[in-house]
This record gives C-alpha cells, structure tokens and sequence, in this order.
C-alpha cells in the first residue's frame, strides 16, 4: 500500500495552526485565568479560532467571558454548572462572604459608571439628535483611594477584616492596588461579575441609596460567621 506523502494543502495547514494557537490560548487562560484582548487580537478577529478555543474550554465546564467595556479575556465556570451553589465563581475563587460584599461596593465604584457612560454613548450615536447631554468622554481607568473607601465603608468591616478582603480581592484578580493606594479594576472585575444581574440588585436595594450619596449606613449583604464576619469589631 502506497503511503500518502503529497504535502499539506494550505487549509490544511491554517487549521492545524489554528488548532495549536487554540491549545496555546486555552492553556493560558486555564494558568493565569486571564489574558490581555491585545495579546489575543485573533481572538477578536477570528471567529473558528475563538470557536474552537470555546469548544475547548466547553469540554472542561468552563466558559470564555468578555466584555465591551473590559480589556481581557477571561474564563469562568459555566452557568449551568455555577447553578449548584457549592460551585459558584466566589467558592471557586476562595473569595468569603464577607469580601464579596466589598466586592458588590468595589463593583459599584468602578465598573458600573463605565458601563453606564459606554450604554449612554451607544445610544448617543444612534441617534444623536436626541435631546440631552453632550457625547461622554472617553476617559481612562476609574480609581478610588484606598483610604477614601475605607472612610466610606470601613467601619462596617473593621480595620483587619478590611485589609483582609482587599488583599484577598487583588489576589484573585478583581482589583489592582498602586503604590499610591489607588484602587483599580483588576482583569476579572467587569468579566466574573454578572453586570446585569448586579446593577438589578443595586437598583433594587438600599445599597443604590448609598452608592449615590456617598452615606456610610451600608446594609449587611450576607448572613457570616467565623472568618466571614463582615468586620472584626477593630478600628
């Protein structure tokens, strides 16, 4: 039997390609649980690429998340995987109840007002004669000082609890911290968090009261016990 040694077509050859970039994705996102939209601009542009890189993930319960308003890729447990409650995305990442909590504030800080101006943008370019406020600017990063938020909500956490959720917060990638004490939104904050289904809560609880006058009185989200104490009862 005569072996086959004709070369590979072209196609042949992109897919194997496109195959072994898709491996190459997969395994970064599977390390660092994140990646950089431009260090996977194909990702963007190439619609079998990002299907096969799905697919992959898919095989494992996981999920590719973006988002127009993030700069990175991310993965995340499938839904209906996330629905049994001992494998939701806080559990998977090691994130207590109480740092969730400042994490819906942190949420609320630095990823809603963006969403809410990209949405407002939006609708200004479809229609721009529509009565109302000029085009928002594009503007960089939303950041918050450290000791800004703690003077806003700290005494609900007290001050070891605070640092605690924080520290737990940059570790799992959801904020960034600079020398300044400015806090960022880290790679997974706009990805990981149901936008739609937190701005719905926001607006349906006194939390959306206090975010928008800036009070202290924040509600406690969560029943916790243990290390999950919303605060250590320390100033």
């Amino acid at each position: 039997m005569e072996l086959d040694t004709s070369p590979a077509s072209p196609v042949d050859k992109h897919d194997a390609e496109r195959e072994e970039r898709a491996r190459e994705i997969c395994g970064q996102l599977l390390i660092d649980r994140w990646v950089a939209k431009r260090q996977c601009r194909d990702l963007l542009l190439d619609d079998e690429l990002r299907a096969m890189v799905s697919r992959r993930l898919d095989g494992v319960g996981l999920e590719l998340v973006e988002s127009f308003t993030s700069d990175y890729f991310a993965v995340r447990l499938r839904r209906d995987i996330e629905a049994d409650i001992r494998l939701d995305w806080a559990t998977n990442a090691r994130v207590p109840r109480g740092a969730v909590a400042l994490l819906v504030i942190l949420w609320a800080k630095l990823v809603l007002p963006k969403r809410i101006a990209s949405t407002e943008a939006a609708l200004k370019r479809q229609n721009p004669e529509a009565p109302g406020e000029a085009l928002p600017a594009e503007n960089g990063p939303i950041s918050l000082p450290r000791d800004a938020l703690y003077a806003e909500f700290g005494r609900k956490f007290g001050k070891t609890a605070f640092a605690r959720y924080l520290g737990q917060l940059k570790t799992s990638g959801f904020i960034r911290e600079d020398r300044r004490g400015n806090l960022s939104e880290g790679p997974v904050l706009d990805l990981l968090v149901d936008g739609v289904q937190m701005a719905q809560k926001l607006r349906d609880s006194v939390l959306w009261d206090v975010l928008e006058r800036g009070g202290v009185d924040m509600p406690e989200p969560l029943d916790s016990d243990g290390d999950d104490d919303l605060g250590d009862d320390e100033d």
